[in-house]
């Protein structure tokens, strides 16, 4: 017999997928169209410092206005001037707004309170395989360049940056079976025994043909006594 495993392209450079949520070789986002792709340590560092700047030049009154109508296609000011947005991972949608307003207004300001000290949950995306901040693990959310604005707030019936598996054969040993009702060939001597054929086509065991005791062939025959004169 042979096992099939299944096989996942990306749909943007036909590579092995991975295990992440992103291709780990061009970027792509999984669950979006093609052309959306993960944001970039860089990316996101310009848009945390913009959004900084935006803050304090609009004494964060202007900011936070036009943070209540980015919020809906999952952006905040910096990111819609940058072409990024804020994707639901697995749903392959962009963030809403009450998603937006937890991430940018409760997750952000906690982990900055609690751990900011600390420094390292600022370059968390550096190492983590889905390129996510602390605090878009806590709300499930991921950072993807879309300057096209493929992604809708409509879930996908099918995640069209997969390609259909491509199912590998992988080889099984055979094994060789007799065919039904086939007997072994005579004189095998694993056949011998009580009743058993043996060699020759005779039959061996007590009483039988060529058991104990018993001639294995035909006794010669006796020729009578010649006559005396």
């Amino acid at each position: 017999m042979q096992q099939e495993y299944a096989v996942q392209t990306c749909v943007g450079c036909g590579q092995p997928w991975g295990g992440a949520s992103a291709c780990r070789y061009c970027g792509q986002m999984g669950g979006l169209p093609v052309g959306a792709v993960v944001s970039s340590a860089g990316k996101r560092l310009l848009a945390f410092v913009l959004d900084s700047v935006l803050i304090l030049f609009t004494c964060a009154i202007g900011w936070l206005i036009w943070a209540m109508f980015t919020f809906a296609n999952g952006q905040t000011p910096a990111k819609q001037i940058m072409g990024m947005r804020t994707v639901t991972i697995g749903a392959g949608t962009r963030a809403g707004w009450g998603r937006m307003f937890v991430r940018e207004m409760l997750a952000k300001p906690l982990i900055g309170i609690f751990l900011g000290w600390l420094i390292v949950p600022y370059f968390w995306l550096l190492w983590d395989k889905n390129r996510q901040q602390l605090w878009d693990k806590m709300v499930g959310t991921a950072v993807a360049v879309d300057p096209k604005r493929p992604v809708s707030d409509q879930a996908r019936p099918a995640a069209p940056y997969v390609q259909q598996p491509q199912h590998v054969l992988a080889p099984q040993p055979q094994v060789q079976l007799p065919p039904a009702g086939q007997e072994k060939p005579r004189g095998d001597p694993r056949q011998d025994g009580y009743g058993q054929q043996s060699g020759y086509g005779q039959h061996g065991g007590y009483g039988q043909r060529s058991g104990y005791g018993q001639p294995r062939y035909p006794p010669f025959p006796t020729l009578p006594d010649p006559p005396r004169r």
